[in-house]
């Protein structure tokens, strides 16, 4: 596509389910992607929408200028604005996270509270078609299942501290350059943060280092094929979980004959939404395996170890956490 002269827009299926003339959260981080996002939504005729901003004090100056650059585009925009702070490099030490991790879950536990006080349950977020490719590398590399190589979707539902929030996407299918096109030719102002250059944090060693290699030594363009793959992905991991019984993967119980009469896919399906739904955290796929061996008929081990001193169980036909 052309760099000059591009135009953004929804997909149909967004703009029918999130009509405009409701009210919606939207994250702005004051970046090129978010802004590209808000002012999409605005000359569609968004006009109820509340930009959310949290500073993650990381930055010094940078990170307070990023938040009265947010409000001032409020201002301008005449829209409401939910602006907090948080240090975000405190709270990695203390959870032991890397700053990536703990950023992004800073911002959903952000966004649920302001969710909660404002009844407003959908929200907007900038993630592009760049975004969904170095996420897709990143939960490969790490050896995941179509469930996380399908982890960022168009529309997504996502519970935090209690708040079910829903997750829209619209500029999944929009590449960087097109988005980087849109503000050049509406000459739109944006915050550029600077670590974003860095190679410390493993997504921009994955953006700047790994596919610029893999593309020099293949000789072509791989991010629209990557990209296919992980909308494949997520389809089939959308189908996947449409097959497992929600009473089932709810149940504080499974039921070993009924599991073994399942497919081994839609058996690590039913176990992941299981433990999901039994609150047990860092979930991979050796521990869905190690649960799932309790189901086999021939099994000699009667429990496994589940993250946070947790243990899978199985008796009398049955398993279930202790």
């Amino acid at each position: 596509m052309s760099p000059q002269g591009v135009e953004l827009s929804l997909p149909k299926d967004v703009i029918a389910r999130f009509p405009p003339m409701h009210r919606y959260l939207v994250g702005v981080s004051g970046g090129r992607d978010s802004v590209a996002l808000l002012h999409l939504l605005t000359n569609l005729g968004y006009g109820r929408l509340i930009i959310c901003h949290l500073d993650h004090q990381l930055r010094g100056r940078s990170s307070t200028a990023d938040a009265k650059f947010v409000r001032g585009l409020g201002t301008k925009l005449k829209l409401e604005c939910e602006l907090s702070r948080i240090n975000v490099a405190v709270r990695a030490r203390r959870k032991k996270q890397s700053i990536e991790t703990a950023g992004r879950n800073a911002r959903y536990e952000f966004f649920a509270r302001i969710a909660r006080r404002r009844r407003c349950r959908t929200i907007f977020l900038g993630h592009h078609a760049d975004d969904l490719v170095e996420t897709f590398l990143l939960n490969l590399f790490r050896g995941a299942g179509p469930t996380g190589l399908s982890a960022m979707r168009q529309i997504a539902a996502r519970e935090v501290d209690g708040m079910e929030l829903t997750i829209v996407r619209p500029l999944l299918g929009t590449t960087r350059q097109e988005i980087d096109a849109f503000l050049k030719t509406h000459r739109l102002k944006y915050r550029d943060d600077a670590t974003n250059q860095t190679l410390v944090p493993l997504r921009n060693r994955i953006r700047h280092r790994i596919i610029p290699y893999v593309e020099k030594q293949l000789g072509r363009k791989i991010c629209g094929a990557l990209w296919r793959a992980a909308m494949i992905s997520a389809d089939e991991a959308e189908l996947a979980e449409k097959l497992v019984d929600p009473l089932s993967a709810g149940s504080s119980e499974l039921g070993l004959k009924e599991l073994r009469e399942q497919p081994r896919a839609l058996q690590r399906r039913t176990i992941h939404l299981w433990l999901q739904a039994q609150s047990i955290a860092s979930l991979d796929f050796e521990t869905i395996e190690r649960v799932r061996a309790l189901v086999e008929p021939d099994a000699r081990q009667a429990k496994t170890n589940l993250p946070r001193d947790r243990h899978a169980r199985r008796r009398a036909g049955k398993l279930f956490i202790e």
